[in-house]
């Protein structure tokens, strides 16, 4: 091989590595990454604290994420007529992951494009991941699988273009008065209304 080839070779590998190197600094510094140091950190030191509990240090993300959809106003809620969810449904920059620690779900992790958004405790998380599985069996992908929250409470819904399921959290199901798991959209969508219009005329 020719001197200016190997060097072409040498500087090709070379060129790589710092590639490979700055895109592998680039994901661990992610929004999602930080987001996980933090929440490690602060597990740590409850940790210290109570002198109870598992260290997080592996604690690692879901290698999956879902993405947030928004609700509609509770104006927009109140007049709206339709059976489905979608029209309520708003796209967000947000996704969830599930923080895991050897399997098991310790808490989750909402974060955008440029930093982390919210940490969730370790029942929720479990509620959650409970939820997915359930919903993932009647989606394609996990891009079918949205979360969205009201009240700050979650559910997961499954939009797979013919038809739409929805999953309640067990807050968000004590929240409407409906069993938690899958429901009927409209009954969801009903009870919301109802809660809506309730809050309105205590504040009256």
């Amino acid at each position: 091989m020719g001197k200016r080839k190997l060097f072409m070779l040498t500087t090709a590998i070379m060129t790589g590595g710092l590639l490979f190197t700055m895109a592998g600094y680039a994901a661990f510094n992610s929004p999602e990454q930080i987001g996980l140091q933090d929440f490690i950190q602060i597990h740590q030191q409850q940790k210290e604290k109570s002198l109870v509990g598992d260290s997080l240090s592996a604690a690692q993300l879901s290698e999956f994420s879902l993405a947030i959809d928004a609700t509609a106003t509770a104006e927009q809620i109140q007049a709206y007529s339709d059976a489905s969810f979608k029209k309520l449904l708003q796209s967000t920059n947000e996704r969830l992951w599930f923080v895991m620690n050897n399997g098991v779900p310790e808490g989750i992790l909402i974060a955008n494009d440029k930093e982390p958004v919210k940490m969730g405790g370790k029942n929720r998380s479990k509620d959650l991941l409970k939820l997915y599985h359930s919903a993932r069996g009647l989606a394609a992908n996990d891009e079918q699988v949205r979360y969205v929250e009201f009240e700050g409470q979650g559910m997961l819904l499954v939009l797979n273009g013919k038809a739409e399921s929805v999953f309640l959290s067990q807050g968000l199901a004590s929240l409407l008065q409906l069993p938690e798991g899958q429901a009927q959209p409209q009954d969801v969508i009903a009870k919301m209304k109802a809660r809506i219009a309730s809050a309105s005329a205590q504040q009256e």
